[in-house]
């Protein structure tokens, strides 16, 4: 599927910008699609400006392009049980709009990025798989899984081809540390700023943090995928908490954390690990970036954007 033209979702945020450098640098055809203006990184793509709700049309948009990757999310884990019934309200329809107009522009292969960090909810301590009740905890989460069930569906009623990521807590270049996602990016900016840093609780929630090259390099391989499989997850194994995190980015960048301490938040999963051993049997894929290494880029990233002012 090398050679067949990608249409990217939401390809000016974090994960959209790093795919849709990833496919430029393998000269795959691709055709960026966000609510504001291309990132300077991706000013020599295709382009197009706007939001599923109110784009003329969405034929035009996915007319001509085989591949299509959603990375477009609705609100954010935290703040999406304040109204959860907006969340709902905006983001299913046009989702369905968008699976319409894919099915009657016979896209080949349909990939959407879910939520390996809210879908399952509650899990306990160990890793999970892809088989794990979905039990989530935030309307975010709800939301994810209400498209994972459309395009079960329409995979049963239309034959659209799809692949559902559902993602671990992604970091890397590229992720805006000011968008309210993103604790690494946002300790990172922190620390390098002298400012204070907010943690919710004890500090003790557990993550999987998957760089950001390792979540690319699942899509590229799921974009190719012609196993059984059509959920897989993306995560690195490695639960770490909060305090962790911000130990292991005060040793990578030699600052001293100020803290500010704040309530638990009750969307919060205390623990969220993943098992990706379906997507390694599958693909071969399995996670190269090393922690430190990860951290090293991140923190080089912010630095150099603060510096470009």
């Amino acid at each position: 599927m090398s050679e067949l033209r990608c249409l990217v979702l939401g390809a000016g945020g974090f994960i959209g910008t790093n795919l849709c450098l990833a496919l430029r640098a393998r000269d795959v055809p691709v055709t960026g699609f966000g609510r504001g203006d291309a990132p300077a990184v991706l000013a020599d793509i295709d382009w197009v400006r706007g939001t599923l709700e109110q784009v003329p049309s969405l034929d035009t948009l996915i007319a001509g392009h085989d591949i299509v990757f959603d990375l477009i999310g609705a609100g954010l884990p935290n703040s999406s049980n304040d109204n959860p019934a907006q969340l709902v309200a905006d983001a299913v329809p046009a989702k369905v709009r968008l699976l319409e107009a894919c099915r009657r522009q016979g896209v080949r292969r349909f990939l959407f990025a879910s939520s390996g960090g809210t879908v399952y909810g509650v899990t306990g301590t160990r890793a999970v798989n892809e088989d794990a009740p979905t039990e989530p905890i935030s309307a975010y989460g709800i939301g994810k899984l209400v498209v994972e069930k459309y395009l079960s569906l329409y995979a049963h009623l239309h034959g659209l081809d799809s692949r559902v990521l559902r993602i671990a807590n992604a970091f890397g270049p590229h992720q805006n540390p000011d968008r309210g996602q993103g604790l690494i990016a946002a300790i990172m900016q922190r620390l390098l700023d002298g400012a204070p840093i907010e943690i919710w609780g004890a500090g003790d929630v557990v993550r999987d943090y998957i760089h950001i090259d390792d979540v690319v390099a699942a899509m590229l391989a799921l974009r190719d995928h012609e196993g059984p499989g059509r959920i897989f997850n993306v995560g690195s194994g490695i639960g770490r908490s909060v305090a962790e995190v911000l130990d292991d980015a005060a040793r990578i960048t030699s600052r001293a954390p100020r803290l500010v301490r704040r309530p638990a938040r009750a969307a919060d999963v205390p623990v969220n690990i993943l098992d990706s051993a379906r997507l390694t049997r599958e693909t071969g894929w399995r996670p190269h970036t090393g922690w430190d290494d990860g951290l090293r880029d991140t923190a080089a990233w912010i630095a150099a954007r603060q510096e470009a002012g």
